[in-house]
């Protein structure tokens, strides 16, 4: 669905990627890993718009395209950052609703917040209340849930496990893959939690020193070898 062709980019006139090209594939989770400092939320962030690129070409659905975040959420692209899942001063309620500032019919609101709600049952009795009083394991529920409002293709996230006990993280990790197989919606995960996330991935890409060190499925010896290496 998304494809990034011999992408160079970074900060400035400083280039943390080089020559990379990835392809994030439809209803299934893949993984980006890497040593820190790899690059990994770059691409992250070039694949969605927040950083343009210094070369390379980007491709959505096989048409070539310069993304900006506005363009990829009305393509049903919707990107979860690192920190700050929740606006913690709003209600739960008001940060769902965030979901449809670029709405041209928010009147269907209503609808596909019961549809989300279904696979996130003990937030309904929490709407009201704010936000920054919930767990980090309920933030980063509810930053998945205002992700699925729209009824998006494609999940961006960054890091979802920073913050969260061993538990929490195994819970988040297991209702990614529960949603994925229940929606059809694809997830392209950052994510340094490899133990727990691997065994529920389709898709893996190691990146080193902002290149691609390993492109194949999320198992197998050559994958183990690649990530002791990286990891060591």
């Amino acid at each position: 669905m998304l494809e990034l062709k011999n992408i160079k980019a970074g900060y400035g006139k400083k280039a943390i990627l080089n020559d990379i090209s990835v392809v994030f594939r439809d209803n299934c989770i893949t993984v980006i890993m890497g040593a820190n400092g790899a690059g990994k939320s770059t691409l992250l962030k070039t694949a969605f718009g927040v950083i343009k690129p210094m070369g390379g070409e980007i491709y959505l659905d096989g048409k070539k395209m310069r993304p900006t975040p506005q363009s990829l959420v009305k393509n049903g692209i919707c990107f979860i950052p690192q920190k700050n899942r929740v606006f913690p001063e709003m209600s739960v309620m008001e940060n769902l609703e965030l979901a449809t500032h670029s709405w041209v019919d928010r009147s269907l609101f209503p609808k596909y917040l019961d549809d989300v709600l279904k696979y996130f049952p003990d937030l309904r009795a929490k709407l009201s209340g704010p936000a920054g009083e919930l767990s980090g394991g309920q933030q980063q529920m509810v930053a998945l849930a205002r992700g699925l409002v729209g009824k998006p293709k494609m999940i961006l996230m960054d890091e979802p496990s920073i913050g969260l006990s061993p538990k929490l993280i195994n819970d988040v990790f297991h209702k990614i893959k529960d949603l994925q197989e229940r929606t059809g919606t694809a997830f392209v995960i950052v994510e340094h939690n490899l133990k727990t996330l691997l065994p529920l991935t389709d898709y893996a890409y190691i990146l080193q020193d902002g290149k691609i060190a390993y492109d194949g499925k999320s198992n197998g010896k050559t994958l183990e070898k690649m990530i002791s290496v990286v990891f060591k």
